[in-house]
């Protein structure tokens, strides 16, 4: 019996997985065709291509006075560019650096390069940015198999949910965001990648079922504290950091800027009310297993007893990861003696605030609605026998 129930885990743990890798393959495919109509053309003239600098031929730099390991000046370097159209030619360029813009270069240095046309149509190159792909994909790697050796298939299953997660918000609540009706189609994409992430962890059982229905409900709470508190406190995706740039854009597409800070909302709470609604539904199964005929009301005390040594330390986790995101805009508050009723009521400051604190309340009211759905589903026989 117990063989017989452990083959059928491992069909579902399977079926799971294969669908969704071709949930993922079936997003990336289509997912395009549907959105490309919502972007306009390219507003960049030049293009981005990896190069090499064969040699540094002037070199005017000195230490930045007031920023450390930054320089200001400028160099002439001479560039051979190594992909795209103008691949194996060389350029002579001027690389000027500035406290906000440090991009050393020196010889064989592989770097992006910015290629434009002249008035003329000439190739105009200059040093963009150094390349830091390589590390990037180099963390993910690390990521992947310090996951893949200590959770095993469990984990591989975590970083395949991980990745369903990135391609629904790539391929399809960022460019519906342009879409009639933004905040709808966020929110019916972010819950099927939730489920979906619940299955791949914890396959089809109960404790799947109440962790997706926590998390959503807490979600959904954050978002709609955001879009009301939002409206009262006249805030929009304006006032968000980069905001202005997504004004430009609004005034000359279809743009609902009004959805921007809910869907941000929706997005930010995700990880960590995921995180606390498996949890809580993991130890009202445990419970459950432990003591099938605890009374309905025990049992949900004991669900919430976790949920309180949880709340302390998640709650944290989001305030200070806003926080983190936030510090040099505490350090200019600081460092230009910024009065409180000044600062405190300036539209960004506020936001970050919102931000946290409606993503805080969506988490710790998860817990709540996940140990309301663990109560009817794990303790459904003993609910209908007291209403008989």
């Amino acid at each position: 019996m117990a063989f017989r129930r452990h083959i059928c885990s491992l069909r579902n743990e399977l079926l799971a997985t294969a669908a969704t890798f071709a949930l993922i393959a079936l997003i990336v495919l289509i997912a395009p065709r549907i959105t490309e109509k919502y972007r306009k053309h390219s507003q960049f003239t030049q293009q981005f291509v990896l190069g090499t600098v064969i040699a540094v031929l002037e070199n005017n730099i000195e230490e930045d006075a007031f920023v450390d390991g930054r320089y200001v000046g400028n160099q002439r370097i001479r560039v051979r560019i190594n992909e795209g159209e103008f691949a194996g030619r060389e350029f002579d360029s001027t690389n000027t650096l500035s406290a906000l813009r440090s991009a050393v270069a020196y010889e064989g240095l592989a770097a992006v390069f910015a290629i434009r046309m002249d008035k003329d149509g000439k190739p105009v190159v200059w040093l963009y940015n150094y390349n830091r792909t390589p590390y990037v994909y180099l963390l993910i790697a690390l990521l992947a198999l310090l996951v893949a050796a200590i959770g095993r298939f469990k984990g591989l299953r975590s970083l395949l949910a991980l990745s369903l997660t990135g391609t629904v918000l790539l391929y399809i609540v960022v460019p519906c965001m342009w879409s009639p009706h933004p905040a709808l189609v966020a929110m019916l994409s972010l819950a099927v990648s939730c489920i979906a992430s619940f299955i791949l962890v914890a396959g089809f059982s109960k404790k799947a079922f109440c962790a997706g229905c926590g998390t959503l409900c807490g979600i959904f709470l954050a978002g709609f504290l955001s879009f009301t508190f939002g409206r009262i406190m006249n805030l929009s995706g304006v006032d968000m950091e980069k905001g202005e740039t997504l004004l430009y854009l609004a005034q000359s597409r279809n743009f609902k800027l009004t959805s921007l800070l809910f869907v941000s909302i929706l997005i930010a709470c995700l990880g960590a009310t995921m995180d606390v609604a498996i949890s809580i539904a993991s130890s009202a199964e445990q419970l459950h297993i432990a003591d099938s005929t605890m009374s309905v009301k025990v049992f949900f005390a004991s669900v919430l007893t976790v949920g309180k040594d949880i709340i302390g330390t998640m709650t944290n986790t989001l305030i200070l990861a806003f926080c983190g995101s936030s510090l040099p805009l505490a350090m200019m508050i600081w460092g230009y003696h910024m009065d409180y009723m000044q600062f405190i009521n300036i539209p960004l400051i506020v936001i970050n605030i919102l931000q946290a604190l409606a993503s805080s309340i969506g988490m710790v009211a998860s817990i709540f609605f996940t140990a309301i759905f663990s109560v009817l589903v794990f303790k459904r026989a003993l609910l209908v026998q007291a209403a008989r």
